[in-house]
């Protein structure tokens, strides 16, 4: 193998390393943002008022 070969495998080499850290960091980013938005989402949820459920009856059973 000519330098120039070995050179090209090695930069091949790093290079798919830095894709796969790259794509390794967008989804560790990607989990946190979801994980911020629905810790906040059920924040909100609990600070609202509650709601009433009834079960469709007008009034209680004697």
């Amino acid at each position: 193998m000519y330098h120039h070969e070995i050179m090209r495998s090695l930069m091949k080499e790093r290079v798919r390393e830095r894709l796969e850290e790259a794509r390794a960091e967008r989804a560790g980013r990607f989990a946190r943002r979801a994980r911020e938005f629905w810790a906040d989402r059920a924040e909100r949820a609990a600070a609202a008022r509650p709601v009433r459920r009834t079960s469709g009856r007008t009034a209680p059973l004697r």
